[in-house]
């Protein structure tokens, strides 16, 4: 069985790698759902505002 750990330099599991690791995978979820959620807003304004005729659009006589 092969063992894919990773251990510090006096043998111990190397706490500080994994903590990084998780500090990692939180910031890329983190930016994912910020994404996300921008996404959805900004559909939700267009969606918003994709019924309604704009004033300055029109031509002024």
């Amino acid at each position: 069985m092969k063992n894919d750990l990773k251990y510090d330099a006096f043998g111990n599991l190397d706490a500080d790698y994994y903590v990084e690791k998780a500090y990692e995978l939180r910031r890329a979820y983190y930016a994912e759902l910020t994404k996300k959620a921008v996404a959805s807003v900004k559909a939700f304004f267009a969606k918003l505002t994709a019924g309604r005729t704009l004033k300055s659009a029109q031509p002024q006589h």
